[in-house]
């Protein structure tokens, strides 16, 4: 997923987008994306490694981290007893293995990297942001090993609702579940749309399918297929609290009912 670029001026596709503020379905966990943890790149969902480290440590403050495994039981169950935050990645991008990796195992947090099967291992020229490393089959398997999960960005990293028809859809979303089987056994099947985009018409879509900011705050047993994703954003760190607090107060909305 690539959402739109940070820069001095507020973009109008950004004035667009619902705020970072609003959070998860009362009494059910927060769930936030990234793409980058780097030093140097720019972007709203990019955080320098000292940002991240921060972010983690004030997260750490009001939620609990949610280990990706517990996910299909909070679905079960119909919410979360505790105020849980997942923390999930777009792309996978090897700085988020180099830099945000050990910061989250040192605070005791795991994620879900959601990546596209076609770019492992490759080097992605981005208009943009330059060369961008995708993480190897090498350092995902390490990734699960260490308790992360990785689960499906799909296959090419298109707009789901572009593609010309729903075979070509399915395709996408088939053939990345079928790599990820073969060369991550156990990965869930789940989806994060590529760039938030729901599909068009009616393709079979995997038991859990993520969205971003732009999805509504639904609660997950009744919009399985498009979970809201929000994010903490970067270079606003003033900003923080105010998300943290309606977050929690979101959370605990549900709770008290």
């Amino acid at each position: 997923m690539s959402p739109p670029q940070v820069s001095g001026t507020r973009l109008p596709e950004q004035q667009a987008t619902p705020p970072p503020e609003i959070g998860s379905a009362p009494g059910w966990p927060l769930v936030l994306y990234f793409h980058h943890v780097h030093p140097d790149i720019r972007h709203y969902t990019a955080l320098t490694p000292g940002d991240f480290d921060l972010g983690l440590a004030r997260l750490g403050e009001r939620f609990r981290p949610l280990e990706p495994t517990a996910v299909p039981s909070v679905v079960a169950a119909g919410g979360h007893t505790e105020p849980g935050c997942l923390l999930t990645f777009d792309d996978g991008y090897a700085d988020v293995f180099e830099h945000a990796l050990p910061l989250m195992e040192q605070r005791g947090w795991r994620s879900v990297v959601f990546v596209s099967v076609d770019l492992v291992g490759q080097v992605e020229q981005h208009p943009v942001r330059g060369p961008l490393r995708h993480m190897t089959w090498a350092q995902l398997a390490e990734l699960t090993r260490r308790g992360h999960v990785v689960a499906s960005h799909a296959t090419t990293h298109v707009p789901l609702n572009t593609l010309a028809d729903d075979a070509a859809v399915q395709a996408e979303i088939d053939r990345a579940q079928e790599v990820l089987a073969e060369r991550l056994p156990g990965a869930p099947d789940w989806l994060a749309y590529p760039f938030g985009e729901l599909p068009s018409g009616g393709p079979r879509l995997p038991s859990l399918c993520f969205g971003s900011v732009k999805a509504p705050a639904r609660p997950w047993h009744t919009a399985p297929h498009e979970i809201r994703r929000t994010y903490l954003p970067a270079g606003e760190t003033q900003r923080w609290d105010r998300c943290l607090s309606e977050w929690r107060k979101a959370w605990e909305s549900g709770v008290s009912r």
